[in-house]
């Protein structure tokens, strides 16, 4: 299973900025944007490049972390995620980057 992004740099001019090329994940992933309070998830990779790729392990989104969303802002606001004891707020234009499977 691939986790990070493939590219070091993303070479793509045509993209918006922290975002990679390689997006795809197996089968029952989908964005962590797309999570409904309440659940428990699985973190399998995510598509970010750079600054943005950064930020996400630092948050400790990392390969096989489980992560809680905890609540939704409305309105397209942030997303609160329990990560390890921790509540962290991550926007949804970051959240989008994130593939994620339900956990068991």
């Amino acid at each position: 299973m691939r986790f990070f992004c493939i590219n070091k740099k993303c070479q793509d001019k045509d993209i918006e900025e922290g975002t990679c090329t390689k997006i795809g994940c197996q089968k029952g992933c989908m964005p962590l944007s797309e999570v409904k309070p309440g659940n428990c998830v699985c973190v399998r990779r995510h598509n970010g490049c750079g600054k943005m790729r950064k930020r996400l392990l630092d948050l400790g989104l990392t390969p096989q972390s489980k992560v809680d969303v905890v609540r939704k802002a409305p309105l397209g606001g942030p997303i609160v995620l329990k990560i390890g004891g921790y509540d962290i707020a991550l926007s949804q234009s970051e959240a989008v980057h994130v593939e994620v499977a339900l956990a068991d």
